[in-house]
């Protein structure tokens, strides 16, 4: 299961650097502050959840830390390098182990990693769509980045521009 999710999280960094591309070529997108909190949104969770995986507490960070959209492309880069790295570390025998950590509420849970980590390529895919819409309706293009599209293109590595 360890390479399925190595997988899982090849093809949403390679989707996220697909729409960061057309996403510096727009004006409109880079000024476009909706857009803004919705990619920080999806790379703000990706370094809760490392975060939490390894048991820090990093707790939140605020969309106002980055003012601009510009200002989260590094950051965007630098969550999907630290997962990458934090997924070739872990092994078939990591999967099963209890992670207990707090959501924003405080509330306490705890689950195993392996469902944690199935968790967030899926939490990014759904934000990743309303990117998506959100550049269509700023009159750029959306790029295709389904997994098949992904997959067809012999699971390509992460492009960033």
């Amino acid at each position: 299961m360890i390479e399925l999710i190595r997988d899982l999280y090849a093809h949403p960094e390679w989707a996220d650097a697909q729409h960061w591309r057309t996403i510096l070529a727009s004006p409109a997108a880079l000024g476009n502050d909706g857009l803004r909190q919705v990619l920080f949104h999806i790379h703000g969770v990706q370094q809760v959840w490392l975060a939490r995986w390894q048991g820090a507490d990093l707790g939140f960070s605020k969309p106002e830390d980055y003012p601009l959209t510009l200002n989260l492309y590094p950051f965007a880069k630098a969550c999907h390098s630290a997962l990458r790295a934090y997924l070739s570390l872990r092994s078939e025998a990591d999967l099963p182990a209890a992670v207990t950590y707090r959501n924003i509420a405080g509330e306490t849970f705890s689950q195993p990693l392996r469902d944690l980590l199935l968790h967030l390529p899926y939490h990014s895919q759904y934000h990743r769509g309303q990117t998506a819409r959100a550049l269509v309706a700023l009159g750029s293009h959306a790029p295709a980045t389904d997994l098949v599209v992904w997959q067809r293109a012999g699971r390509a590595q992460a492009e960033w521009p």
